[in-house]
């Protein structure tokens, strides 16, 4: 296995430790002699120099790096005094962090952490670690999140799971994490089992290990130490060691070939740290658990299986182990036993009680200087071969920067649609996303949460026209409940039914999904949790296992976001990583003929598909067009819609290339002829259309008219852009508000929700729709409206990290009203995340005078939108005198201005224009401003302009890799 990356070693200090004896250094440590551990360049630590080390610790300082106590924290979220004390006074050489932060907070906890540490008198660095079984969001809220163990398994994908491992210890090192307690090396052989299940890479022992070993190196390769747990197996427990003490008693036999070999690979592989488990393995002690078995610890997992790498405990506090033995007790029998760290969770109390009676059992002789100084030496040489003393610190603002990077986000959306497992499909999916039948989704509170469903509701809602309703049950719906959804189903077109068990299915849930089958309506179900919940009820239309949610109910949205995608058409991936008893085998998994794909991505996976069918005559055809794909992806990451057309145009000319030659199947062929041809008019109308634009223009500006504020004509106009957000699939709402003599007008708002990211930053697009008395509007602002509409469509399927609001304002013509409004009712919260309003005027006008296009802040002086836009038009190759900054505070960006949102009016005018000055057309709010007066070509490239701009805000983009310059 490829090691870590080695510290570069300090020649004059290993002189100085070989040469000089102990005494020499007094009572001071190395790192307040200037000198510190180094390695050699292949990462082989000099244990001489640890061993000097260990020397010069005092009691406290020894026992203090044999306890991992959790951390507490203040109000403000960062460690409080308690922390401070576990770590300064009683010198906690490693910790475990709970709770939620986002990436700056984190990487900030973590550098108040080491530097508490630093100012020890040994300066030793800590191990900061967290259980990040699903990636950094399972406690960085803004960091990515990965499928459950179960569904990385069902992709089968062992080069995904690395890479997940990989992306997962780059966003760990950003946040200032150097530890995971991740893979789960379980083998789930208990279907019934209530604490591992989805945690879990399967039932399958070989799956298991190969998968283990794929993550272990993901992860250290990466510079993070990886723990395999829970040894010597969690996976065939019926009870949760949380809560109780459980047994396992299969033989010997058994244990050797089922549960061990994970283990034993990773230990091959160089796994640097294994955790122990609360479990008693009868065939090896029938008395104590593992954690407390030296048979367990020192006979099996050291002697016989090799394994010299630090050996963590599982959380003390758990039942299993406190409430037999007690927090101190326990403490001593593990590090008897063989364990180097003690994780010392529950209260501060037991915390200081373990650091005490360790304390107390190594000065009495109970614990031998020999057994203590072993595990000493075991974490010295892990912090010092993972680089802790030289890279301690950690900058929040790169944390922020590296986690959940479009990347990784696109990398967990891929493995989460190839998770999906399609366990039963009677003709049934994919439902039409396209049609305006409408859909019904019922499910159950988890843990008494409602949210799960609604979620699922909303994602459903925005891959279809029709209407979506939800009914959210108990947990274990009652009869009364089942009747009324029943009654809603009948009225729906088509239904949903999620379901979850963390072990055994509740019989409500069972009886919903059977009493919904006995209506005239398809009926989906699909699993939240374990895989198992179909065989109580076999008879569904169809079923999707999702893997999504563990026993504690902790959320993966990306996962049943992507059992929504698979319902609606998108190629399930997923095989069976567990056998459902008496229904399905391990290894289960249908899948859709190939959809229209959405990206060069998908292409991708229909010639890998085809290439394990045999669908090519060599290896270097199937090659070369992946080659070709992957060039194309990265257009696709940069929005260069017109280079994604070119080059896949070239790559049918690839695909007769490889016809006229013989290289490739006809059916293979006619298959990636018809998937190209798709992609190109996906890109084809992904371009902003001035055309399509001059269509909602027409219809403002000639079928309805001038749209007086207030008056029924502006209403018509409300009406018909509500209808256009809708049509595209948008989360539409009204704001009706007064304005003068008792009239009122409205403003439409459509929501673009981010991908997959809590508290997004907000982005506007915003026009006014209404005109004065006698005038249609066609420039002002008909055509601000026409492009906002259109931007609506071409930005609808695009990936953003923002969350867009399209908003169309009524009486900007009686004094700004709508926009004031608008603005008015926005949150605290929903300001502080607003970043730009990209506001939309006259941007149509054909008088030649207006040659320049103003991007107008209201005080003229630069902010986001204006260098978004600058930024844009360099990109567009845009004439640097069409584009300038302009003062001007008349419109509907002010109120944005005012509520402190960088914000701009983008509207034609005369170059040199000054503020306070016209400087626009002559039939500016006159009869005159006719369609025929507007330019399509103007409107094109401000579409194109702010298409580009917000694409920028909202992608970050990548670097053309190797493949794309070739």
């Amino acid at each position: 296995m490829k090691r870590l990356v080695p510290i570069l070693s300090c020649l004059l200090m290993l002189v100085l430790l070989l040469t000089a004896p102990v005494s020499a250094f007094g009572q001071s440590s190395l790192a307040q002699q200037g000198m510190k551990p180094s390695d050699d360049q292949d990462g082989n630590v000099d244990q001489e120099m640890v061993q000097q080390m260990v020397t010069q610790m005092d009691p406290e300082e020894k026992i203090g790096q044999l306890v991992m106590p959790s951390t507490h924290d203040n109000d403000q979220n960062m460690p409080n005094e308690d922390t401070r004390e576990l770590i300064q006074e009683y010198k906690a050489g490693s910790v475990i962090i709970y709770g939620n932060r986002d990436a700056s907070t984190t990487a900030q906890y973590n550098n108040q952490l080491q530097e508490w540490a630093s100012e020890t008198r040994m300066n030793i660095p800590l191990f900061s670690t967290a259980d990040l079984e699903y990636g950094v969001n399972q406690h960085v809220t803004d960091a990515t999140a990965f499928p459950r163990q179960m569904g990385i398994a069902a992709t089968r994908d062992l080069e995904a799971a690395e890479e997940m491992a990989s992306v997962t210890a780059q966003e760990m090192k950003a946040t200032g994490f150097n530890w995971n307690y991740s893979p789960l090396a379980d083998v789930n052989t208990n279907p019934n089992n209530p604490v591992i299940g989805v945690r879990s890479f399967g039932e399958n022992t070989e799956l298991v290990s190969n998968m283990t070993v794929a993550q272990v190196e993901g992860y250290q390769e990466n510079g993070v130490l990886s723990t395999p747990k829970h040894f010597p197996g969690h996976g065939d427990t019926s009870e949760d060691s949380h809560h109780d003490l459980p047994a396992v008693t299969y033989d010997r036999q058994t244990l050797e070939e089922v549960h061990l070999p994970p283990f034993q690979a990773a230990i091959d592989a160089g796994a640097d740290s294994i955790m122990t488990s609360h479990v008693i393995i009868e065939a090896i002690d029938p008395e104590l658990p593992a954690t407390l078995s030296e048979d367990v610890l020192t006979g099996l997992l050291r002697n016989e299986m090799g394994f010299d790498g630090i050996i963590v405990t599982d959380a003390m506090s758990m039942d299993a182990i406190d409430e037999q033995w007690g927090a101190g007790e326990a403490a001593v029998m593990a590090v008897q036993a063989g364990a180097d760290i003690i994780m010392a969770t529950g209260s501060i109390n037991d915390q200081k009680e373990t650091f005490e009676a360790l304390l107390a059992a190594y000065e009495s002789g109970e614990l031998s200087q020999e057994r203590v100084d072993e595990s000493i030496e075991r974490i010295l040489a892990k912090k010092v071969m993972y680089g802790l003393f030289n890279h301690r610190y950690v900058d929040p603002q790169e944390a922020t920067d590296v986690v959940n990077t479009e990347s990784h986000k696109e990398l967990a959306e891929s493995m989460a649609q190839d998770s999906m497992t399609l366990v039963k499909n009677d003709n049934t999916l994919p439902f039409d996303a396209e049609s305006n039948e409408s859909t019904f989704v019922v499910g159950p509170e988890i843990y008494n949460q409602s949210y799960y469903i609604e979620d699922i509701a909303d994602a459903v809602q925005e891959k279809t026209n029709g209407a979506v309703e939800r009914f959210v049950t108990s947990e274990n719906p009652s009869d009364s409940e089942i009747d009324e959804a029943v009654q809603q189903a009948e009225q729906a077109d088509r239904v949903i039914v999620p379901t979850f068990s963390a072990s055994e299915l509740a019989e409500g849930q069972s009886q919903l999904v059977n009493a919904l089958e006995g209506i005239d309506t398809p009926i989906a179900s699909i699993s939240l949790g374990l895989p198992y919940d179909i065989k109580e009820y076999p008879d569904v239309d169809a079923h999707i296992a999702t893997y999504a949610i563990e026993r504690w109910g902790s959320a993966v949205p990306v996962s049943w976001k992507a059992a929504v995608d698979v319902i609606y058409g998108a190629n399930p991936g997923g095989k069976l990583p567990v056998t459902i008893e008496g229904h399905y085998e391990f290894g289960h998994g249908e899948h859709y003929e190939p959809a229209s794909p959405e990206s060069a991505e998908d292409i991708k996976s229909v010639v890998e598909q085809l290439e394990d069918e045999g669908a090519f005559a060599s290896d270097t055809a199937p090659r070369a067009l992946k080659r070709h794909l992957t060039a194309v992806s990265h257009y696709e990451d940069q929005e260069a819609a017109e280079k994604v057309i070119k080059h896949m145009q070239g790559f049918k000319e690839l695909l007769d290339h490889q016809q006229n030659n013989d290289l490739i199947s006809d059916e293979a062929f006619n298959l990636l002829q018809s998937q190209t041809d798709a992609l190109i008019e996906k890109w084809e109308t992904a371009n902003f259309d001035s055309e399509r634009a001059m269509a909602h223009l027409q219809h403002l500006s000639e079928d309805i008219g001038a749209r007086v504020a207030g008056t029924e004509e502006e209403k018509a106009a409300s009406e018909y852009i509500k209808e256009e957000f809708e049509k595209l699939g948008y989360n539409v709402s009204t704001q009706t508000f007064d304005i003068r003599d008792n009239e009122q007008s409205q403003n439409v708002m459509a929501v673009k929700e981010a991908q997959d990211i809590e508290n997004p930053e907000i982005v506007y697009v915003t026009a006014h729709y209404d005109s004065l008395s006698g005038s249609p509007g066609a420039n002002d602002n008909g055509s601000g409206t026409a492009a906002l509409l259109e931007l609506a469509s071409v930005m609808k399927d695009k990936p953003a990290d923002k969350e867009i609001r399209f908003v169309a304002f009524g009486a900007e013509e009686a004094g700004l009203v709508g926009s004031q409004h608008y603005v008015n009712q926005l949150s605290e919260e929903e300001i502080n995340r607003s970043a730009a309003n990209f506001n939309l005027d006259m941007v149509g006008t054909n008088w030649e005078q207006a040659s320049q296009l103003h991007v107008s802040t209201v005080d003229g002086e630069s902010n986001m939108v204006w260098e978004s836009a600058d930024l844009a038009a360099e990109r567009l190759e845009l004439d640097d005198d069409r584009l300038t900054l302009h003062q001007l505070g008349r419109s509907d960006h002010v109120w944005f201005h005012q509520a402190g949102i960088d914000s701009a009016l983008f509207i034609w005018m005369e170059p040199g224009t000054e503020p306070g000055q016209a400087g626009v057309e002559p039939w500016y709010h006159s009869p005159e401003d006719t369609i025929d007066r507007v330019s399509p070509e103007k409107i094109q490239m401000v579409g194109d302009l702010i298409d580009s701009a917000i694409s920028d805000l909202n992608v970050n983009h990548e670097q053309e890799t190797e493949a794309l310059a070739s």
